[in-house]
This record gives structure tokens, sequence and C-alpha cells, in this order.
């Protein structure tokens, strides 16, 4: 099993694609709106994926709600998590949630990347992540973003928290100039809360230059290493960011970048673009890795794929009603009309 997620092109597997997918059995897959077309479509996606792997493969998507939802081609749409968190309605967090989970796990789906764990310190920041955040407050953020249900499997980002960043990773890359203890006061307290009952967590693509000034806290040592394991005590997977936003490939290429991130401690990173030319050399690289980080590292991956769910019965009824409950929690919706800073994330 290559230790890698990564996305595909369309609607199906493609011929070449099928066979490098054989070839190298990665440990899963992101869906994007580009995959989606249909329900029958993307339950036969789902289920061709699995087929082609020999274990149980990750198979997730970002499905937030608001603005990073990759269902509304399929008139599935779900409030922001901002606008839900202002309204204060415990219910409709639940909710949000369940509905969330039944959906995607109904679609073949076992992971989401959610909940966004980020503190909303300026919500006009060009980050990436108005609308996405629970909160400006670590309280707030901990107690609206558990959205754990119904078998599908979370994951908390951005690891060790990106609410301070003034620039989007998916062109450049952000530097926030906090240190350790800074970090414990504010961003880390809802990662520190929400860790021991996380499957996995999300690295994010910033650069700490008090903590590590030589690499990005998704490829570096000390912040997966240092903190999230050893300070934190963090023993779930850990997947990266996407490896092909501008923050990274601006500096590495995405095999380089995968390998980094393996040897600074996560066990999954992401190719979500054009992932197929860089297998080989993610491939080549794995020996330079220690071999018991690495043993580690295979039963993590290992534990989480035991834990994931298999897709319900194809039954109409089912989807209709996360329809119902999709739409009526968007009727809770403050104001869809919320003007946000424009970012990549909404449109993949």
């Amino acid at each position: 099993m290559l230790p890698a997620l990564i996305g595909i092109s369309g609607h199906e597997v493609g011929a070449e694609e099928e066979a490098a997918i054989r070839r190298w059995q990665p440990a899963g897959f992101i869906l994007f709106s580009r995959n989606i077309d249909s329900v029958e479509q993307v339950r036969g996606l789902t289920e061709s994926l699995r087929k082609l792997c020999l274990h149980h493969p990750v198979i997730a998507v970002d499905q937030e709600g608001g603005r990073v939802v990759r269902t509304a081609s399929l008139g599935l749409n779900l409030p922001s998590p901002a606008s839900l968190a202002r309204l204060g309605s415990v219910g409709g967090i639940v909710e949000l949630g369940a509905v969330t989970a039944l959906a995607l796990r109904y679609l073949g789906v076992n992971l989401n990347f959610a909940p966004v764990l980020d503190i909303c310190h300026d919500p006009s920041a060009a980050n990436a992540l108005p609308g996405r955040c629970w909160g400006d407050n670590a309280q707030d953020v901990i107690y609206a973003s558990n959205l754990r249900r119904g078998g599908v499997q979370s994951c908390g980002k951005h690891f060790p928290g990106m609410g301070r960043a003034l620039a989007d990773p998916h062109f450049s890359l952000p530097v926030v100039d906090l240190d350790e203890r800074e970090l414990f006061k504010t961003d880390l307290l809802p990662f520190l809360a929400l860790c021991p009952a996380l499957s996995s967590i999300m690295s994010a693509h910033i650069m700490l230059p008090q903590i590590d000034p030589d690499y990005p806290a998704t490829l570096s040592e000390r912040v997966i290493r240092g903190l999230l394991r050893d300070r934190l005590g963090f023993r779930g997977v850990v997947f990266t960011d996407d490896l092909c936003m501008g923050a990274i490939t601006a500096q590495y290429s995405p095999d380089d970048a995968a390998f980094l991130s393996l040897r600074a401690g996560c066990d999954l990173p992401l190719i979500c673009h054009d992932p197929f030319p860089w297998l080989d050399g993610l491939a080549s690289r794995l020996e330079g890795l220690n071999a018991y980080d690495r043993e580690d590292s295979f039963k993590r991956v290992e534990k989480l794929s035991d834990s994931l769910c298999f897709p319900f019965p194809e039954k109409a009824s089912l989807w209709d009603s996360c329809l119902r409950r999709a739409e009526a929690l968007c009727r809770l919706e403050e104001d869809g009309g919320e003007k946000l800073p424009s970012s990549p994330v909404q449109k993949y």
C-alpha cells in the first residue's frame, strides 16, 4: 500500500488511472466536484475505487458546509459553519453532522475532511477560511465542531491552526509568527481538546519561523512529530493538506513534498491534482524513511482503514430524506448572501 491519498480526474476511473491504482495501491482517494455528477454515478465511482484496492481504502471529501460543499450538483447544500454557529442552535449543529454523515455514507464516502478547527481571528482575511470556522475563540470552536456521526470518520484541520494567516495557501505560503507558548494559549486549544476523539488530523501549509525556520508545518518534524505527536500525544492518522497547493509547489515537487511530510511524521500525504506522474518518485523514496517510523505509520493507517464504514444499500427514499433535511438546515442560515473573500477551495 502506497502511503498517499490521491485525486482522480473525472466521473469514472480511466484506463490509465485504473492501471496505476492497481499497481501502486494508494491508501485512498479524495473526491472533488469534478468527480460528482449524479447519485448513481458517485456510488458507482466509489464502488469501483474500492474494488481496485486490495485493502479498504479511504474515500474522502471536503464537505464542511457553506462554500465548501462538493455535493451541490446533486442538489444537496448545507449551511456554513460560521452562520450556523452564530445561531447558537445545538440542534442545528447536531443535525448538520448527522445529515452530512448520512449523505456521504450513502454515496460511498467514508471520511470527511471536517471539522475546521481553525479560530477565525479576522473574518475578512484572504486566507481561505472566512465562513468556514466555527467561531472567533477556542471555546466556541470546541463546542460547535463535533461532527462525528453515522460512522463516517472525521478529520480536524488545519493543524496547528491557520486562523492568523493573512495569505491563501492555495497561492502562497502564509507566515504565522507565533511561538509554541503563544499557540498553546489560543490556536492549539481546539486540537488539544478534541484530538483524543479524532481519528485523524490534517496539517496546515503555514510557516512558523519561531518553531521551524526551515520547513512549513506540513513538512516540519518539529511541528508534526514534536508538537502534534509528542506534546499533544496524538496517535491517530495525520493527513497533509493538498501538496499541489501553491504554498508547497513554489518550492517542492509533489513527490519531494510527500516524502518530506512522511519523514516529518505525517502518515498520508494528499496529491489531489494529476497525481500519477509523482507516484513512482514517491515510492522510490520510501526506503529513505526510518523503518520503525514506517511500521508505526502503517499500523495507524491500518487501524483507520479497519474503522471505515461501507455505504448504505441503495434506497431512493434515504437520499430524498437527506435532501429534505439539508434544505431545512439551509433555511436556518442567517445570510446566504454573505460576501466572503474568494478562494479556490470553494471551486474544486
